[in-house]
């Protein structure tokens, strides 16, 4: 069997028409004919009933209609998996991105590399901090992007993997602003007015460096959790959209900062500095990966 006659297949099942799949398909009608009449052959069942004017499929051709495009995109996807990881395609960088860096940072810093470096083939997966990691260390990704705090350390060991420091983010409580421009819900609350916490899902980066500036605060919040996700980004929507207090890396509400639209909730207590790390592993071969790396030692000068 070859992959051509399903392809051929579906798009005569597509088409409705022995000629306008022909056509599509660049051949011509006589020898798309002989394609669907192997892949019957080599089936052993019928899978367009003849008998009928126009296109239509047997009992054996409707279920086979399922299984084909199934395969078809199953094979597709076997394709880039090994093209991936073929010598020949060195230049393809995996790239493993917290998700708000994804968002935020990446994107520049793209623009950044393919002007110094020319054209990269990037393949990007935006993920927890702890998925980074271990994408990281099992060889699932080229380079982490990732935050880093002293308190929530990666737990990369030095002496495998290198890390540089690119920049530095800020996590805010913020808020919507009253008609006054001031927060309409501001730290620390009260025990009979508490705020309403907008959160990160429990076990989430951002959820634990939260969990770290209260814990070092130096007088109580008082709170309701009333939302939780994993997106900062989701998070921003629900706090721009006055539901309540939530924080937010500065790279990620910038804007919304700028124009009034939210403001921040709270004295410098309350928040906390993020360094944003790119790790590598030193055992990567790729030479790709030293050339991008390189490229941000000297930018960066670490």
């Amino acid at each position: 069997m070859q992959i051509k006659w399903i392809e051929d297949f579906l798009t005569l099942t597509d088409a409705h028409a022995f000629s306008r799949a022909a056509e599509r398909r660049n051949v011509s009608q006589p020898t798309f004919s002989r394609h669907i009449q192997a892949l019957e052959d080599w089936l052993g069942v019928e899978l367009i009933d003849r008998r009928m004017q126009g296109v239509h499929l047997t009992s054996a051709g409707r279920i086979f209609r399922g299984f084909a495009a199934d395969l078809l995109r199953r094979t597709y996807d076997m394709r880039n998996v090994l093209r991936g990881q073929s010598p020949g395609v060195a230049e393809t960088v995996r790239f493993a991105v917290a998700h708000t860096l994804s968002l935020t940072y990446f994107p520049h810093w793209l623009s950044t590399l393919k002007k110094a470096l020319g054209n990269l083939v990037v393949r990007v997966s935006a993920v927890n901090v702890a998925e980074g990691a271990s994408a990281l260390t099992e060889g699932g990704a080229d380079l982490l992007l990732n935050y880093h705090h002293p308190q929530l350390p990666a737990l990369l060991a030095p002496e495998r993997f290198q890390h540089l420091v690119l920049a530095t983010d800020r996590m805010l409580p913020c808020s919507a602003p009253d008609r006054d421009g001031r927060p309409r819900h501001r730290l620390p609350g009260r025990v009979n007015a508490p705020l309403a916490l907008l959160a990160y899902s429990s076990g989430t980066y951002l959820a634990h460096t939260v969990e770290m500036i209260l814990l070092n605060a130096n007088e109580r919040c008082h709170f309701e959790r009333s939302f939780d996700t994993h997106m900062s980004e989701a998070l921003k929507a629900m706090v721009v959209e006055g539901h309540g207090l939530g924080w937010l890396p500065e790279s990620c509400v910038g804007k919304e900062l700028g124009e009034k639209r939210l403001v921040i909730a709270g004295g410098s207590q309350w928040s906390c500095a993020l360094e944003v790390r790119l790790y590598r592993s030193l055992e990567n071969a790729n030479p790709m990966v030293d050339r991008i790396w390189n490229f941000f030692r000297d930018t960066f000068g670490k």
